[in-house]
């Protein structure tokens, strides 16, 4: 939770540019794999942080939808500020529809026998 908002925050801060944050990156790639992975260095920055922020909220117990909603707008920004593709996003939504699919459709037909 933290995380989020002081990544939020610092993009805030920077008036929405990008340009700071690509050097992070760009650092990384650098000192792991020689300038030769930038993707991969993106990748990995990208799952230290969501990984942090879930690991934070499933200590914290916080409701798995906050969770998943926190989850995705961290995605949401990791994808504005370029450190993550917005094809990542659709699949994580795609494997959350898939969970929660049968339990929607009970609750927008009405039905209360649960599927």
């Amino acid at each position: 939770m933290v995380g989020f908002f002081a990544l939020s925050s610092l993009m805030f801060i920077g008036m929405a540019s990008a340009a700071p944050y690509q050097e992070i990156p760009e650092g990384l790639n650098e000192a792991l794999f020689g300038g030769s992975n930038l993707y991969a260095a993106k990748m990995i920055l990208a799952g230290g942080i969501l990984a942090s922020i879930g690991l934070a909220m499933s200590i914290s117990k916080v409701n798995f939808m906050a969770t998943v909603i926190v989850m995705l707008t961290t995605g949401a920004i990791l994808v504005a500020i370029g450190w993550l593709d917005f094809w990542i996003i659709i699949l994580v939504a795609l494997l959350i529809v898939s969970m929660f699919g049968k339990a929607m459709i009970s609750w927008v037909s009405g039905d209360t026998a649960g599927g």
